[in-house]
Protein backbone atom coordinates (compact mmCIF):
# COMPACT_ATOMS: atom_id res chain seq x y z
CA UNK A 1 0.00 0.00 0.00
CA UNK A 2 1.62 3.34 -0.75
CA UNK A 3 1.96 5.76 1.92
CA UNK A 4 0.16 8.93 -0.09
CA UNK A 5 -3.27 8.97 -1.86
CA UNK A 6 -4.05 11.23 -4.31
CA UNK A 7 -7.32 11.72 -6.32
CA UNK A 8 -7.32 14.34 -8.71
CA UNK A 9 -11.36 15.37 -9.59
CA UNK A 10 -11.64 16.60 -13.45
CA UNK A 11 -14.15 17.73 -15.57
CA UNK A 12 -13.20 19.12 -18.91
CA UNK A 13 -9.73 19.43 -18.22
CA UNK A 14 -7.43 20.17 -21.12
CA UNK A 15 -5.60 22.07 -21.78
CA UNK A 16 -3.86 22.28 -18.51
CA UNK A 17 -4.28 18.54 -17.33
CA UNK A 18 -1.25 17.19 -19.09
CA UNK A 19 0.99 19.81 -17.46
CA UNK A 20 -0.72 18.87 -13.91
CA UNK A 21 -0.01 15.07 -14.17
CA UNK A 22 3.39 15.79 -15.25
CA UNK A 23 4.16 18.15 -12.22
CA UNK A 24 2.70 15.35 -9.93
CA UNK A 25 4.63 12.42 -11.59
CA UNK A 26 7.94 14.66 -11.39
CA UNK A 27 7.71 14.50 -7.28
CA UNK A 28 10.94 13.64 -5.48
CA UNK A 29 8.50 11.83 -2.91
CA UNK A 30 7.32 8.24 -4.96
CA UNK A 31 5.05 6.24 -2.70
CA UNK A 32 1.98 7.48 -3.68
CA UNK A 33 -0.90 6.46 -6.13
CA UNK A 34 -2.73 8.72 -7.79
CA UNK A 35 -6.26 7.94 -8.68
CA UNK A 36 -8.13 10.30 -11.28
CA UNK A 37 -12.00 10.94 -11.69
CA UNK A 38 -13.17 12.14 -14.62
CA UNK A 39 -16.09 13.97 -14.11
CA UNK A 40 -17.65 12.88 -18.31
CA UNK A 41 -15.68 15.23 -19.22
CA UNK A 42 -16.55 16.25 -23.29
CA UNK A 43 -12.88 17.36 -24.40
CA UNK A 44 -9.37 15.37 -24.94
CA UNK A 45 -9.55 14.61 -21.01
CA UNK A 46 -9.63 11.06 -21.24
CA UNK A 47 -7.06 10.47 -23.66
CA UNK A 48 -4.36 12.19 -21.84
CA UNK A 49 -5.34 10.59 -18.44
CA UNK A 50 -5.56 6.93 -20.48
CA UNK A 51 -2.16 7.39 -21.75
CA UNK A 52 -0.37 8.94 -18.31
CA UNK A 53 -1.63 5.54 -16.81
CA UNK A 54 -0.24 3.28 -19.48
CA UNK A 55 2.69 4.85 -18.79
CA UNK A 56 2.79 4.98 -15.40
CA UNK A 57 1.14 2.02 -13.35
CA UNK A 58 0.69 4.09 -10.19
CA UNK A 59 -1.93 6.40 -11.84
CA UNK A 60 -5.06 4.95 -12.34
CA UNK A 61 -8.11 6.25 -14.02
CA UNK A 62 -12.24 6.27 -13.72
CA UNK A 63 -14.22 7.94 -15.80
CA UNK A 64 -18.32 8.43 -14.22
CA UNK A 65 -20.98 7.40 -16.86
CA UNK A 66 -22.46 10.98 -16.16
CA UNK A 67 -21.74 14.14 -14.10
CA UNK A 68 -21.62 13.44 -10.70
CA UNK A 69 -20.71 17.47 -9.21
CA UNK A 70 -17.69 18.82 -8.07
CA UNK A 71 -18.76 17.86 -4.20
CA UNK A 72 -19.54 14.46 -5.12
CA UNK A 73 -16.46 13.77 -7.17
CA UNK A 74 -14.89 14.85 -4.56
CA UNK A 75 -16.11 12.25 -1.74
CA UNK A 76 -16.11 9.52 -4.64
CA UNK A 77 -11.86 9.88 -4.54
CA UNK A 78 -12.10 10.38 -0.62
CA UNK A 79 -13.73 7.09 -0.01
CA UNK A 80 -11.74 5.26 -2.73
CA UNK A 81 -8.42 5.69 -0.86
CA UNK A 82 -7.06 3.65 1.97
CA UNK A 83 -3.59 4.88 2.86
CA UNK A 84 -1.87 6.94 5.98
CA UNK A 85 -1.63 10.68 3.82
CA UNK A 86 -4.67 11.81 1.24
CA UNK A 87 -4.68 14.47 -0.84
CA UNK A 88 -6.61 16.11 -3.66
CA UNK A 89 -5.07 17.55 -6.54
CA UNK A 90 -6.86 20.14 -9.47
CA UNK A 91 -6.06 18.99 -12.67
CA UNK A 92 -5.02 22.60 -13.71
CA UNK A 93 -2.46 23.04 -10.61
CA UNK A 94 0.91 22.98 -10.47
CA UNK A 95 3.26 20.83 -8.19
CA UNK A 96 7.20 21.85 -7.17
CA UNK A 97 9.23 18.77 -7.73
CA UNK A 98 9.66 18.58 -3.80
CA UNK A 99 6.19 19.45 -2.49
CA UNK A 100 4.86 16.02 -1.71
CA UNK A 101 8.16 15.42 -0.20
CA UNK A 102 8.08 18.57 2.29
CA UNK A 103 4.51 17.95 3.11
CA UNK A 104 4.73 14.38 4.03
CA UNK A 105 8.42 15.02 5.92
CA UNK A 106 6.69 17.71 7.64
CA UNK A 107 4.01 15.08 8.76
CA UNK A 108 6.44 12.75 9.90
CA UNK A 109 8.00 14.81 11.83
CA UNK A 110 5.33 16.71 13.54
CA UNK A 111 2.93 13.89 14.98
CA UNK A 112 0.84 16.40 16.41
CA UNK A 113 0.22 17.89 13.24
CA UNK A 114 -2.66 16.28 10.48
CA UNK A 115 -2.19 18.59 7.00
CA UNK A 116 0.84 20.00 5.50
CA UNK A 117 0.89 22.74 3.42
CA UNK A 118 3.14 25.12 1.63
CA UNK A 119 3.73 29.28 0.71
CA UNK A 120 1.53 29.45 -2.53
CA UNK A 121 1.20 31.70 -5.48
CA UNK A 122 -1.51 32.24 -8.23
CA UNK A 123 -0.79 32.01 -11.95
CA UNK A 124 -2.45 32.80 -14.71
CA UNK A 125 -3.37 30.43 -18.07
CA UNK A 126 -0.12 30.86 -19.49
CA UNK A 127 1.33 29.88 -16.03
CA UNK A 128 2.69 33.34 -14.79
CA UNK A 129 2.49 34.19 -11.33
CA UNK A 130 -0.47 37.09 -11.21
CA UNK A 131 -0.78 36.90 -7.47
CA UNK A 132 1.45 36.59 -4.02
CA UNK A 133 0.13 35.87 -0.54
CA UNK A 134 1.35 35.88 2.89
CA UNK A 135 1.88 32.97 4.06
CA UNK A 136 -0.26 30.78 6.24
CA UNK A 137 1.44 31.00 9.54
CA UNK A 138 -0.77 32.96 10.77
CA UNK A 139 -3.15 29.88 11.14
CA UNK A 140 0.12 27.81 12.52
CA UNK A 141 -0.15 29.05 16.29
CA UNK A 142 0.65 27.38 19.14
CA UNK A 143 -2.81 28.40 20.72
CA UNK A 144 -5.61 26.37 19.28
CA UNK A 145 -7.94 28.93 19.88
CA UNK A 146 -5.91 31.61 18.38
CA UNK A 147 -5.43 29.21 15.01
CA UNK A 148 -9.44 29.17 15.36
CA UNK A 149 -10.10 32.96 16.22
CA UNK A 150 -7.49 34.32 13.56
CA UNK A 151 -9.25 31.80 10.25
CA UNK A 152 -12.95 32.96 11.40
CA UNK A 153 -11.58 36.45 11.25
CA UNK A 154 -9.33 36.12 7.84
CA UNK A 155 -10.93 37.75 4.94
CA UNK A 156 -11.91 35.45 2.41
CA UNK A 157 -10.31 36.55 -0.37
CA UNK A 158 -7.12 36.14 1.17
CA UNK A 159 -6.87 32.59 -0.10
CA UNK A 160 -7.47 30.61 2.85
CA UNK A 161 -9.74 28.54 0.60
CA UNK A 162 -6.32 26.89 -1.24
CA UNK A 163 -5.75 25.17 2.14
CA UNK A 164 -8.40 22.20 0.89
CA UNK A 165 -5.32 21.39 -1.29
CA UNK A 166 -3.36 20.59 1.59
CA UNK A 167 -1.31 16.88 2.31
CA UNK A 168 -3.59 15.12 5.33
CA UNK A 169 -3.38 12.70 7.37
CA UNK A 170 -6.54 10.46 6.17
CA UNK A 171 -8.54 9.84 8.90
CA UNK A 172 -8.55 13.54 10.23
CA UNK A 173 -9.71 14.07 6.27
CA UNK A 174 -12.30 12.21 6.80
CA UNK A 175 -13.28 13.12 9.53
CA UNK A 176 -13.51 16.61 8.72
CA UNK A 177 -15.06 15.37 5.73
CA UNK A 178 -17.87 13.88 8.12
CA UNK A 179 -18.33 17.38 10.00
CA UNK A 180 -18.42 19.18 7.11
CA UNK A 181 -18.50 17.86 3.66
CA UNK A 182 -18.12 19.69 0.32
CA UNK A 183 -21.43 21.27 -0.96
CA UNK A 184 -22.83 23.12 -3.67
CA UNK A 185 -23.07 26.53 -1.15
CA UNK A 186 -20.30 29.27 -1.54
CA UNK A 187 -17.64 29.12 0.37
CA UNK A 188 -18.18 24.96 1.76
CA UNK A 189 -14.08 24.66 0.85
CA UNK A 190 -13.17 27.34 3.70
CA UNK A 191 -15.64 25.59 5.87
CA UNK A 192 -14.38 22.31 5.41
CA UNK A 193 -11.06 23.63 6.26
CA UNK A 194 -12.35 25.12 9.45
CA UNK A 195 -13.68 21.41 10.53
CA UNK A 196 -10.16 20.42 9.50
CA UNK A 197 -8.09 22.98 11.90
CA UNK A 198 -10.78 22.40 15.04
CA UNK A 199 -10.04 18.53 14.75
CA UNK A 200 -6.54 18.96 13.91
CA UNK A 201 -3.29 21.45 13.43
CA UNK A 202 -1.90 22.83 10.12
CA UNK A 203 2.21 22.76 9.06
CA UNK A 204 3.35 25.03 6.89
CA UNK A 205 6.64 24.97 4.98
CA UNK A 206 7.67 28.76 3.74
CA UNK A 207 8.50 27.94 0.25
CA UNK A 208 6.45 28.53 -2.57
CA UNK A 209 6.09 25.09 -3.42
CA UNK A 210 2.52 25.25 -5.31
CA UNK A 211 0.76 27.23 -7.84
CA UNK A 212 -2.56 27.65 -8.04
CA UNK A 213 -4.05 28.59 -11.40
CA UNK A 214 -6.85 30.58 -11.97
CA UNK A 215 -8.46 30.77 -15.60
CA UNK A 216 -9.17 33.97 -16.89
CA UNK A 217 -10.92 34.79 -20.45
CA UNK A 218 -9.03 38.07 -20.37
CA UNK A 219 -5.46 36.38 -20.20
CA UNK A 220 -3.40 37.95 -23.12
CA UNK A 221 0.22 36.70 -23.85
CA UNK A 222 0.92 40.34 -24.85
CA UNK A 223 0.51 41.17 -20.78
CA UNK A 224 0.13 40.10 -17.28
CA UNK A 225 -2.54 41.20 -15.50
CA UNK A 226 -1.89 41.06 -11.56
CA UNK A 227 -4.15 40.87 -9.15
CA UNK A 228 -3.46 43.24 -6.07
CA UNK A 229 -5.85 42.89 -3.15
CA UNK A 230 -4.91 46.87 -1.63
CA UNK A 231 -7.97 46.66 1.69
CA UNK A 232 -8.66 42.70 2.23
CA UNK A 233 -10.59 44.14 5.44
CA UNK A 234 -13.30 45.54 2.90
CA UNK A 235 -13.77 42.49 0.73
CA UNK A 236 -15.81 40.89 2.82
CA UNK A 237 -18.88 38.26 1.85
CA UNK A 238 -22.37 39.30 0.21
CA UNK A 239 -24.71 38.62 3.18
CA UNK A 240 -27.57 38.62 1.31
CA UNK A 241 -26.02 35.86 -0.62
CA UNK A 242 -24.07 34.16 1.67
CA UNK A 243 -26.36 32.64 4.57
CA UNK A 244 -25.06 29.53 4.15
CA UNK A 245 -22.00 29.92 4.73
CA UNK A 246 -22.78 31.27 7.78
CA UNK A 247 -25.21 28.31 8.74
CA UNK A 248 -22.09 25.85 7.63
CA UNK A 249 -19.54 27.76 9.50
CA UNK A 250 -21.66 26.72 12.61
CA UNK A 251 -22.43 23.09 11.05
CA UNK A 252 -18.14 22.45 11.17
CA UNK A 253 -17.74 23.33 14.69
CA UNK A 254 -20.90 21.61 16.08
CA UNK A 255 -20.46 19.62 19.04
CA UNK A 256 -17.07 21.28 19.87
CA UNK A 257 -15.92 23.73 22.12
CA UNK A 258 -15.30 26.00 19.24
CA UNK A 259 -19.32 26.91 18.66
CA UNK A 260 -19.53 29.80 21.04
CA UNK A 261 -16.77 31.89 19.96
CA UNK A 262 -17.70 30.95 16.51
CA UNK A 263 -20.87 32.43 17.08
CA UNK A 264 -19.84 35.61 18.26
CA UNK A 265 -16.96 36.28 15.35
CA UNK A 266 -19.99 35.45 12.80
CA UNK A 267 -22.06 38.03 14.51
CA UNK A 268 -19.01 40.72 14.30
CA UNK A 269 -18.78 39.80 10.65
CA UNK A 270 -21.75 40.49 9.98
CA UNK A 271 -21.98 43.71 11.17
CA UNK A 272 -18.78 44.26 9.29
CA UNK A 273 -20.49 43.42 5.86
CA UNK A 274 -23.49 45.78 7.08
CA UNK A 275 -21.19 48.53 7.36
CA UNK A 276 -19.15 47.72 4.80
CA UNK A 277 -22.11 47.24 2.01
CA UNK A 278 -23.43 50.58 3.59
CA UNK A 279 -20.16 52.18 2.84
CA UNK A 280 -20.02 51.33 -0.76
CA UNK A 281 -23.68 52.51 -1.36
CA UNK A 282 -23.10 55.70 -0.22
CA UNK A 283 -19.89 55.94 -2.22
CA UNK A 284 -21.86 54.93 -5.57
CA UNK A 285 -24.68 57.70 -4.56
CA UNK A 286 -22.23 60.01 -3.84
CA UNK A 287 -19.73 59.62 -7.30
CA UNK A 288 -23.08 59.44 -9.16
CA UNK A 289 -24.55 62.63 -8.26
CA UNK A 290 -20.87 64.44 -8.16
CA UNK A 291 -20.44 67.02 -11.26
Amino acid sequence: MPKLSIGMPVYNGMPFIKEALTSLRNQTFTDWTLLISDNASKDGTEDVCKKFSQEDSRIKYVRQSKNIGVASNFEYLLNKVDSKFFMWASADDVWHSRFLETCIQLLEEHEDCSLAFSTIVNIDSYGRIIRTYPDFFRFTQKSHFKNICTYLLDPEIMGKANIIYSVYRLDLCKLAWKSSPLTDHWGSDMNFILAALIRGKLIVDKKVLFKKRIIRSTDQLSKIDKIVISNPILHTFPIQKRLDYLIDSLKAVQGTKYLGITIIILLIRVVMVMITSFIRFLNRNLNSNSF
